[in-house]
């Protein structure tokens, strides 16, 4: 199934970069297919997340385990909702002006047929997510 790789030199400090995406509360405020976003059974390097997605008709919830090195990396496994394999990974590498932020993502839904109309939407959605983290960076920090 789709397996996504990204990556953008933004003109932001790796730990600004690495703020944004561990404030999963604030999802919905910026990213318009998230609708609902918490976290809970935070421990040292890890916490659960809960994010509800609506588009084209779906909604759904799912959770996620989230391990992280603070300023570096963020890896996102699949704890329980509606994809059969969900992994998803952000890497913050200081350089010159900024930071070049690395996003993968692969997933695959359990059902076949929310696979075959879903699968390509939410390949844009995630196709999206970069944009929306620089665009989210502008916003705080420009």
């Amino acid at each position: 199934m789709p397996r996504i790789r990204l990556s953008d030199t933004v003109p932001y400090q790796a730990q600004q970069m690495f703020d944004l995406v561990m404030d999963v509360p604030r999802y919905p405020e910026f990213l318009p297919w998230c609708v609902k976003a918490r976290v809970f059974d935070q421990r040292e390097g890890q916490f659960v997340a809960e994010l509800t997605i609506s588009f084209r008709g779906f909604r759904d919830s799912f959770q996620t385990v989230d391990r992280y090195e603070p300023g570096r990396r963020v890896e996102v496994k699949l704890r329980s909702g509606p994809f059969k394999h969900l992994d998803n990974e952000w890497r913050f590498t200081p350089v010159a002006g900024g930071t070049r932020v690395e996003f993968s993502i692969d997933f695959q839904f359990k059902n076949r047929i929310m696979d075959i109309t879903l699968g390509p939407v939410f390949t844009q959605v995630s196709k999206q997510m970069l944009e929306a983290f620089r665009n989210r960076a502008q916003t705080l920090y420009d």
